[in-house]
């Protein structure tokens, strides 16, 4: 039987590359009987446990040192055990971790702006164990790795001048698929939004904003707004040099957030919340008719309109007459007024600077002079006992009637 045998060729668990010839080497130990290319059996297997064809060759100018070949095709651990006259290997099974640097991939590769953070992904999933190497303008510009999990990671790095950069990355030395990767990166440049226009906006009418950049084209704008209901469509045009200009149209009450995003990094000013409202929601009721010198009162519902600003007046002959608004809570008001003439008095509200559905409201307005008022009384009472009166009006209401009792004495 032949003596003992020890492997070299370096550490008993190695990176191996796919496709490529894989070598470890035997030899007899010192002081050991030797043995011959003949006694010496290998197993390869591989991670889907299947065999893998292996050959041992002589070393022709290293008596005693053997070698043995194999290469991998998949990726992942394979175990070499030999044997020399059917003894196996003390050392015992061999290890060859087996990587392919073709399957990483690398994405979201972008242009750049000087003085903002870029990033890119790299998905090292399928390619094996190994050592990830990123160089940016060979090691002059830092970058910093976030693992992410899965043998995938984020690369953050931020450009300071506006020269396009290189970005080596290589996988145990090997560079991978379209490695080196060049960014062009843009001048820093100034982006602004004038979005004074779309505090309050009108549903179903056309809402507008301005974007500005002050310095090199060629970066890409985003724009989305969010409603009550969902995503609004926005539609941009316009161009960089020029101005670009975001529109949309809301199709709910409510508050819209529109966000903005110029290479990714988001515009100073945004998230802007928009309040689109519906002046045709609201309702005005009441003044059928009136007496002069008798209060009127309408009501007016603003409660499903949104947000805005609710402007009333009345007007006699062309002239406004004072009118007093009441808060009743939840956007709804009563408004009142007393005519001092015998016209048609006309009322006009507006929300937001729209006039509201049902106006101009024109009340028409007769002579007073008590007009069909009287008061029944019951004659003499009894001292301390309750005493009554009854008050016929035929349009005046319970909160517009005063009453004043005076007594004396003979």
């Amino acid at each position: 039987m032949a003596g003992p045998a020890s492997g070299g060729g370096g550490e008993p668990t190695r990176l191996i590359p796919a496709r490529v010839p894989a070598v470890f080497e035997i030899s007899t130990s010192p002081g050991a009987p030797t043995f011959n290319k003949n006694e010496v059996g290998v197993t390869v297997t591989s991670p889907s446990r299947r065999p893998v064809t292996a050959r041992v060759l002589d070393v022709a100018e290293r008596p005693g040192v053997y070698r043995i070949e194999f290469t991998p095709e998949e990726v992942g651990t394979h175990l070499i055990d030999i044997s020399i006259a059917d003894d196996k290997l003390a050392a015992g099974p061999l290890v060859a971790k087996v990587y392919d640097s073709s399957l990483i991939k690398v994405t979201d590769v972008a242009n750049a702006v000087v003085g903002q953070q870029s990033q890119f992904r790299v998905d090292a999933s399928a390619a094996g164990e190994g050592q990830l190497e990123i160089s940016i303008n060979e090691g002059e510009v830092p970058n910093h790795v976030q693992v992410v999990g899965g043998g995938r990671c984020l690369v953050f790095w931020r450009p300071e001048t506006p020269t396009p950069h290189r970005v080596d990355i290589k996988f145990n030395g090997e560079p991978v698929p379209s490695s080196p990767f060049i960014f062009d990166v843009a001048p820093a440049q100034r982006v602004t939004i004038d979005t004074s226009q779309i505090e309050l906006i009108p549903v179903g009418e056309v809402a507008s904003c301005s974007v500005r950049v002050e310095g090199s084209g060629g970066g890409e704008l985003t724009v989305t707004v969010k409603g009550p209901r969902g995503e609004v469509p926005v539609r941009l045009t316009g161009d960089a040099a020029s101005g670009l200009v975001a529109s949309f149209t809301p199709k709910n009450v409510g508050p819209h957030t529109l966000t903005a995003h110029y290479n990714n990094q988001p515009v100073p000013g945004t998230p802007f919340i928009c309040k689109a409202y519906d002046g045709k929601l609201v309702s005005v009721s009441g003044g059928a008719s009136a007496r002069v010198g008798v209060p009127v009162q309408l009501a007016v519902d603003a409660a499903q309109a949104g947000e805005g600003n609710l402007e009333i007046t009345v007007a006699a002959r062309g002239l406004n007459i004072p009118t007093q608004v009441h808060p009743q809570g939840n956007a709804r008001f009563t408004v009142s007024f007393t005519p001092t003439e015998a016209c048609e008095h006309i009322v006009n509200v507006s929300f937001n600077k729209m006039r509201v559905p049902g106006c101009p409201l024109i009340v028409p307005v007769a002579e007073g002079g008590g007009g069909g008022a009287r008061v029944t009384l019951p004659g003499p009472v009894p001292l301390h006992q309750p005493a009554a009166l009854t008050l016929h009006h035929p349009t005046a209401t319970l909160d517009q009637i005063e009453v004043n009792v005076e007594g004396w004495y003979k």
